[in-house]
């Protein structure tokens, strides 16, 4: 349809009526249609049979695809003053409608009016190419380009007509002629783009498309625009003009747009990259929420809704748009196990279950179900079928045509197997690297100039969490003659004192929050840094993803995450001796940075609690033998329960003394205790409390057990820092040999045992031996006092500046990554 204008009034209304239709046609023909329709409104209160203002609200009101409510205006334009312009436009709005025939008869009474009115020819014919009549379609086309040779309108309608019979070159030709006339022709433009892309030509489509799509009202153009843009590979240039379509279509042209496969491909394509490197969850959100205005049941859309809204940790809300998605889909696996996942972050743990059994009675192969399901069951030490299910996951995880992504967190805590875990791990990301499609920077430390070494730790845990509590003191510790320390903070600032303490000592803090992937990743390069430490990795809340950059020459992996990635991303992985004993390198993508005592750094400058707890204030009996553990719930797997059940079955007068765990983690626990026949009392679960009191109560316990195969790491540097003894339990992988790591480093190796029946009876033995448990209680207290090992943060941050000497004169130079061995510096006195 044409620009709006006017018909000749048939009598003149007062002076202030032309003023205000002359407002109204200056916001209708740049699009502004809701405030052309107020002023309309305005003058239709005075003149209320304004034959131009009844027809332009029509028009107005027909562009915003409200086409019902627009014919009612026309038709009392048209009863005031029978115009051919306004039977043209209604003609319009007939079509747009589906009826054909009144829109015929309607063009007929207009060229009746006006024999030599080319627009109505042009509508004419495009009213017969609606009913596939193309020879009365042609005749009228041709009545048009004889009437109006100089209208592009004419030209590029006869082309259409040829475009609908598949005559494509033929139809080009139409359209050029009418580019000739009009360059910036957006319709002409746009029937190219949609042959180009018909022929699968799209970066012929894409220059089209790109003309077509200058009109910012044309939402088809904007919309195919960025088709073509991802077809060739340009996806983030492809979200400002889908955005566009989406917010200003109506939802009948949504419909039409995204009925088609290829087309919700590519709103796929452009949330892909919102959620991606971009991290813009809030707008992918929003072309879901617009999607679905035109295609409500549709199951991947209500999915991706429901995901996204977890993704910005709207939990409420992604639960009531998953279960929706199940209502009208409900064996759809993926939108039933992303609800179970939703339910594990809300910390509804049954409802978490429940849904993840039912995943695996619609489709028994599903395998994140299986997995996610393992590692929720453990939180809340439901066994029921565990061993059963740890089976299946691993027959399908050795298959090499399996395909399914998993989280290799919840596998470490179930399986001792180095080896194959780094199978299973490597499969997994690098099918996740895939779908990231994220390149790495080509000059990354390329135009380095400063002299120190640059250092930056990148982290979404510089809050109240284990990696801060570990790495307090390090920041500071580094020798600022030769490193220079950036701390890259992604995650919230919850105020905590162990956040401010790096902040402070850090020569470079940097808050990242809220930045995209990118953002972060181009940070990083721009400042030049040597070697990139993520001691986060691939936990909750973490962005492993600004790895896959290579923001950095050498990039390394360190205690937040203790396996391998399986992925190119990171050069090397910070370990020891014992951690990764010789010979165990195949078990890693990444090149070993082996320190010479222990992998774990310790905060020797905590914050000490003045007051002393007692065995009363904690419901602890003052008499008996305390055996500990406070590791999370995820930890404590049948196999280890059972260990402790033996060993407290074999201490007379213990108890067992452990951390809360999520709603239900006691009650099963308790279930299994009785089951044993233990009396209630010798199992104490006791309030999770702020790390100073936590500190302060260790030490009423006789012997710390620890767990496998997760092994404790933090905690474990907790309970010895304390002065309680810790038994280790250790296997292949580096989660298990956390523990053992550290009492090696500190002079306690038969603290480490190698198996379940080995650690039951050294245990047992320890506890029934009270003067050998004095000893290794007093030798623990030494080697305290003495700073040894890990007790002494000064020396085990030399230890690891050594490493980064080496890695970075290799990067420098332009080596490969390669092992580094850190050789021991003497002991200071």
């Amino acid at each position: 349809m044409n620009s709006p204008s006017l018909a000749p009034a048939p009598s003149a209304p007062a002076e202030d009526a032309g003023s205000l239709l002359e407002q109204g046609l200056v916001l209708h023909r740049v699009g502004r249609f809701a405030e052309a329709i107020q002023v309309y409104e305005a003058l239709l209160s005075r003149f209320p049979e304004h034959a131009d203002a009844l027809h332009l609200t029509g028009e107005a009101l027909y562009r915003q695809g409200r086409a019902k409510l627009a014919l009612n205006y026309v038709n009392r334009a048209i009863a005031r003053s029978p115009h051919h312009f306004y039977f043209n436009t209604r003609a319009t709005i007939f079509m747009h409608m589906g009826l054909p025939n009144e829109a015929q008869q309607d063009l007929r009474r207009a060229i009746k009016a006006l024999p030599n009115y080319p627009e109505a020819y042009v509508n004419l014919s495009a009213v017969y190419r609606q009913q596939k009549k193309f020879r009365q379609a042609r005749e009228a086309a041709a009545e048009a380009t004889r009437l109006a040779p100089q209208a592009p309108a004419a030209w590029n309608n006869a082309g259409a007509i040829d475009m609908e019979q598949d005559r494509f070159d033929e139809a080009i030709v139409q359209f050029r002629q009418a580019l000739a006339l009009d360059g910036n022709y957006g319709a002409a433009h746009k029937n190219i783009g949609k042959i180009r892309a018909h022929q699968k030509d799209w970066a012929a489509a894409l220059d089209s498309y790109a003309h077509a799509a200058a009109d910012p009202l044309d939402c088809e153009a904007a919309f195919m625009l960025s088709r073509a843009l991802q077809a060739c590979g340009r996806t983030e240039e492809a979200i400002e003009p889908m955005q566009r379509a989406m917010r200003n279509w109506p939802a009948e042209e949504r419909h039409k747009a995204l009925s088609d496969p290829e087309g919700v491909a590519a709103l796929y394509g452009v949330c892909g990259a919102l959620e991606g490197v971009s991290m813009r969850f809030a707008e992918s959100a929003e072309l879901y929420k617009l999607a679905l205005e035109s295609l409500p049941e549709h199951e991947l859309l209500l999915n991706n809704l429901g995901t996204v809204n977890f993704r910005l940790g709207r939990f409420d809300t992604a639960i009531e748009v998953l279960k929706k998605a199940l209502e009208v889909h409900p064996r759809q696996v993926l939108a039933r196990c992303n609800l179970g996942v939703t339910y594990v972050m809300a910390g509804q743990s049954e409802a978490a279950i429940a849904e993840f059994e039912q995943c695996l009675r619609d489709d028994p192969d599903f395998m994140p179900a299986m997995v996610w399901m393992l590692g929720e069951k453990a939180h809340i030490a439901d066994w029921n079928g565990v061993p059963e299910l740890r089976e299946r996951i691993a027959a399908l995880l050795d298959n090499p045509s399996n395909d399914q992504t998993v989280s290799s967190f919840i596998l470490m805590s179930n399986y001792d197997d180095a080896r194959r875990l780094m199978n299973w791990t490597q499969r997994s990301a690098l099918l996740a690297d895939r779908n990231a499609a994220i390149r790495p920077f080509a000059d990354a430390g390329a135009r380095r100039t400063s002299p120190r070494i640059r250092v930056g730790y990148y982290s979404f845990d510089f809050r109240n969490h284990p990696v801060a509590h570990l790495t307090a003191e390090l920041y500071g510790q580094h020798d600022r003659k030769d490193f220079e320390v950036f701390v890259y903070s992604y995650g919230p600032d919850d105020g905590h004192p162990a956040r401010a303490r790096i902040a402070a000592t850090a020569e470079h803090f940097v808050d990242m929050q809220g930045q995209s992937i990118q953002q972060m990743a181009e940070r990083i390069r721009e400042d030049e840094i040597d070697i990139l430490v993520d001691l986060s990795g691939d936990t909750r809340g973490a962005k492993p993803q600004v790895m896959a950059y290579h923001a950095a020459p050498a990039q390394l992996m360190w205690l937040g995450y203790m396996g391998t990635s399986g992925t190119p991303s990171y050069d090397y992985l910070v370990s020891d001796n014992f951690l990764s004993p010789p010979g165990t390198e195949d078990c890693y993508s990444e090149k070993l940075l082996r320190l010479p005592e222990t992998f774990q750094v310790i905060d020797t400058k905590r914050p000490v609690n003045p007051h002393r707890p007692t065995r009363a204030e904690h419901g602890l009996p003052e008499d008996a033998f305390v055996l500990c553990n406070f590791s999370q719930s995820f930890k404590i797997q049948p196999e280890t329960f059972e260990a402790w059940v033996r060993i407290v079955q074999g201490i007379p007068n213990s108890v067992l003394w452990l951390a809360q765990g999520p709603n239900g983690f006691e009650q099963n626990l308790r279930v299994q205790w009785e089951k044993a026949g233990l009396e209630a009392e010798r199992l104490i679960v006791s309030p999770r409390m702020p790390v100073d009191q936590h500190l302060a109560r260790i030490g009423l316990a006789d012997l710390f057990i620890d767990t496998f195969p997760y092994s404790s790491g933090a905690t474990a540097n907790d309970v010895l820092w304390s002065g309680v003894p810790l038994l280790a339990l250790t296997g292949t992988t580096m989660v298990s040999r956390m523990a053992g790591s550290l009492l090696r480093a500190i002079g306690l190796p038969e603290l480490v045992a190698a198996g379940h029946d080995e650690y039951v009876r050294k245990a047992v033995h320890y506890a029934t031996h009270p003067d050998e448990l004095a000893e290794l209680r007093d030798r623990l207290a030494a080697a305290k006092d003495a700073r040894r090992g890990y007790f002494d943060t000064p020396r085990f941050v030399r230890h690891l500046e050594d490493g980064y000497r080496q890695i970075a004169a290799r990067s420098r130079e332009g080596l490969p990554p390669a092992h580094v061995d850190v050789a021991p510096r003497p002991q200071e006195k």
